[in-house]
């Protein structure tokens, strides 16, 4: 594992945000261009918080928000693995009807934002930040704010700052892999929050509780990985050895098998939930 925790780890950007409230308000104000000021409450909806010990049970990624009429969902996803927009509109479906229930006024229903925070590019538009709502296809007409859909991709962040682009810092600070380039942001900018938030990612690089659950995460997602590797090793070599095709699929099919239940096993003793599991696994994974 490298030595310095970027926030774009996704540990430890639900850290960062649930530990900081403060930041976390600056974040969706800047992020989202909204006007939460110092009395609009912010609550973490979350019902799991970042464990104390390594052995621990693993919160969720994603972080719930409320701030007054308005939900939010924002997650952090470094790599292609288990992204879908499919699974992006469930997330946001789930949190927009919350606790609604048989006899509430479809009115009370909340305006509600999925805040996603990609290591990688998805769109084929050159932006950083795309925001996705309900519009008519034609005329692009609006019949409703209830659904908004945000998209900050991290390899697209330029490398010059945009003028009046508040979310811009924010994503850079994300993405910095070293202290030094915290620091070169630090220089730049005159914004409280986001130096707070520099203060913030550093104290979460000298947080060695944090570092350990970081690596039992990681070890499970090598072992998978090189589970599945010599799995297909092991097929091709009893393939060869039989002489046929059927024999390398058989090998293979029957390793992939036993490294697939050995790492699930491993996860579930390093206390990931079943939902972390699946995502890890891939959308197959049945419990």
């Amino acid at each position: 594992m490298n030595d310095f925790i970027s926030a774009s780890h996704d540990v430890a950007f639900k850290a960062l945000f649930v530990r900081n409230p403060d930041i976390l308000k600056a974040f969706l104000n800047d992020s989202l261009d909204l006007n939460l000021t110092d009395d609009d409450a912010l609550k973490i909806m979350s019902s799991e918080d970042i464990p104390n010990s390594a052995d621990g049970k693993l919160s969720r990624f994603d972080v719930h928000v409320r701030t007054a009429k308005r939900r939010y969902n924002i997650e952090m996803q470094a790599s292609r693995n288990g992204f879908g927009w499919r699974r992006v509109m469930y997330y946001w479906g789930r949190l927009y009807i919350g606790d609604f229930k048989s006899g509430d006024r479809y009115e009370d229903l909340e305006q509600t934002y999925s805040v996603n925070v990609l290591g990688f590019s998805c769109l084929k538009n050159e932006n950083y930040h795309s925001e996705f709502a309900i519009l008519e296809k034609n005329c692009l007409e609006s019949p409703t704010d209830v659904l908004s859909i945000h998209v900050f991709e991290l390899p697209k962040v330029p490398a010059e700052l945009l003028r009046d682009d508040r979310a811009q810092d924010w994503m850079r600070i994300i993405k910095a892999d070293s202290e030094e380039k915290l620091e070169s942001i630090r220089t730049r900018t005159e914004d409280p929050m986001i130096k707070k938030a520099i203060d913030a990612i550093c104290d979460l690089n000298a947080d060695e509780r944090l570092r350990e659950q970081i690596r039992v995460q990681e070890k499970a997602l090598l072992d998978y990985g090189s589970g599945i590797a010599d799995a297909e090793a092991r097929g091709r070599a009893e393939g060869r050895a039989e002489g046929r095709a059927e024999g390398r699929a058989e090998g293979r099919a029957e390793g992939e098998a036993k490294a697939y239940f050995g790492v699930i096993e491993n996860m579930r003793r390093n206390g990931f939930s079943e939902e972390q599991i699946k995502l890890v696994v891939g959308e197959g994974y049945k419990g």
